[in-house]
């Protein structure tokens, strides 16, 4: 029994060893690099993990894999990411546009207030005589 068990234990060792070098050698070609952060969960992430991991994926430094392997996420999760950077970025354009055209409302409606209250005044300096009717 023990040289049963000696052997599957050398056998897992290769395996384990074998596996390390693959993904030193994966993360070796990743271009980002995550720091070395105390995280609550696995697969956790911070809003600034996350924010370089969209950017490099953006710029095209990196791959959704090569992204998944050293942030330790599913490729998933990083498209995800992707998604909801892109509509954050969409809603901040829409913002912006609504801003301006917001901007331009309160401008025409100062402008409209001051021609009413130009044409009151008028109205009231020269007030007409009753005409007479169709009749």
């Amino acid at each position: 029994m023990s040289r049963k068990t000696s052997r599957r234990q050398r056998l897992v060792r290769s395996i384990v060893a074998v596996a390390g070098a693959e993904r030193s050698e994966a993360e070796g070609t990743a271009t980002i690099e995550a720091p070395d952060v105390r995280r609550g969960r696995p697969g956790r992430r911070s809003t600034e993990e996350r924010t370089r991991a969209v950017l490099a994926l953006l710029a095209g430094r990196a791959s959704v894999d090569q992204l998944a392997l050293r942030f330790g996420v599913q490729g998933q999760t990083i498209e995800g990411w992707r998604e909801q950077a892109l509509e954050g970025i969409a809603g901040a354009l829409r913002e912006r546009e609504l801003v301006r055209q917001v901007a331009d409302l309160e401008k025409t409606v100062t402008s409209l207030a001051i021609q009413r209250e130009l044409l009151q005044r008028a109205v009231a300096a020269h007030p007409t005589r009753p005409g007479r009717s169709s009749r």
